[in-house]
């Protein structure tokens, strides 16, 4: 019996982990198998496993090659495939008929509990988002802003994998806006098979998961869902079995996202946190000090409205404060317009502020209702911390090359 049917010759170059991943779950379907230790579950596992090593090359540094290679080796692990496989070879072949095909049924939907949350009604949610150029929330609540090029992860757990990718903004050497966020809601048996959603700073926010699907379906109470807010601008993915809400919004032809998950799952141990934006900001390198920046920023040439105009902090700081930002959302605001000279780009800022407004009042009414730019001291924004000579020497740096 064929149990994985793949044709993995592929160009080089080409990732195909996703189709290792369709070929997977279309065998699944196709022998009815339900996931168990047993050996054919073990021998597709392993058939899924070989697909996936033969495209490793191409796919070195593929958010969802790594996620899916972790979760089938897991799975293998955990139902003892080898000494389950080993066993099936050396016993004697068994010879029955074949039973007669069942009659054709309609799944029964789940009880509703299967696929709710079931953590205390109390369990604490906790916010992190990614915006502007970039500024990063913290699911511990600290404000940070950050200089990174290319392909960073914001969270990843047993439910949930995000990664973004910065891209630099026009010519500019220094400033960095996200133009790439990858989501993928990963299989939990039984509410959801893995899903992936992507955007792209320079398309329409998609509507659906990019095979299509807009939920993990009927079946499972749509567990996992794609809604579409504002089309084309603004998206929500929900995974309604560990309470999580996933925020995607395009501003100003860069994209902007905020995660809403419940602290137990946010909170990983200090080993399996990695790089991961949400949990530990960017690396101390990464960090820039926009405090300093602003306070040595002059004159930036600009264009405003279709007119090109001269910024200053100053006149940026009162187009901001129309925008009814306040404390870090407010610095971030004029920090964005005065680092990439498009004024459009405060509503990045805008929107990031309502979107914790949303997700977690009681977060927006604890930050401090400033409406002035904060005083450059070093540190991220509302945890101040002691200037150093050398960040400061890094910011002079910064601000040079940007004349």
């Amino acid at each position: 019996m064929s149990y994985f049917p793949l044709h993995t010759n592929c160009a080089a170059g080409e990732c195909r982990s996703e189709h290792c991943s369709r070929e997977y779950e279309r065998s699944r379907e196709r022998l009815q198998l339900v996931e168990r230790p047993e050996p054919n579950t073990c021998r597709l596992l392993g058939a899924f496993s070989d697909c996936m090593r033969k495209t490793k090359r191409a796919c070195r540094g593929h958010l969802y090659f790594h996620t899916n290679m972790g979760i089938v080796e897991r799975t293998f692990r955990k139902y003892d495939c080898r000494r389950i496989l080993a066993e099936a070879a050396a016993a004697p072949p068994v010879t029955r008929a074949p039973p007669p095909p069942p009659p054709p049924t309609v799944p029964a939907p789940l009880d509703d509990s299967v696929c709710s949350y079931r953590a205390a009604a109390a369990a604490e949610p906790v916010v992190c988002s990614l915006f502007g150029d970039p500024h990063v929330r913290t699911f511990g609540g600290e404000f940070q802003t950050c200089r990174l090029l290319g392909a960073w992860p914001l969270l990843d757990n047993a439910y949930l994998a995000a990664q973004v990718t910065n891209s630099r903004v026009g010519s500019d050497e220094c400033a960095t806006a996200p133009t790439k966020l990858t989501v993928i809601v990963k299989h939990s048996e039984p509410c959801t098979g893995q899903l992936t959603y992507e955007a792209r700073a320079n398309e329409s926010l998609p509507r659906a998961f990019v095979d299509g699907a807009v939920s993990s379906g009927a079946r499972s109470q749509h567990s996992a869902a794609v809604t579409t807010l504002v089309p084309g601008l603004h998206v929500a993915i929900t995974v309604r079995h560990i309470n999580a809400t996933l925020e995607i919004r395009r501003v100003a032809g860069h994209l902007s996202f905020s995660a809403r998950l419940p602290r137990e799952l946010a909170e990983q141990p200090e080993a399996r946190r990695g790089l991961q934006l949400c949990s530990r900001g960017c690396l101390q390198r990464e960090r820039v000090d926009y405090r300093r920046v602003l306070s040595s920023v002059g004159r930036v040439d600009a264009v405003h409205a279709g007119r090109p105009v001269v910024l200053t902090a100053e006149l940026v700081t009162d187009m901001c404060r129309q925008n009814r930002v306040i404390g870090p959302y407010l610095d971030a605001c004029v920090f964005d317009a005065l680092s990439t000279g498009k004024t459009a780009f405060m509503e990045a800022a805008r929107e990031a502020q309502r979107d914790l407004e949303r997700l977690l009042p009681q977060a927006l009414r604890q930050l401090p209702n400033r409406t002035r730019l904060g005083s450059p001291v070093g540190g991220a924004p509302g945890r101040p911390a002691a200037a150093a000579p050398l960040l400061a020497a890094a910011a002079a740096l910064w601000v040079l090359l940007r004349r």
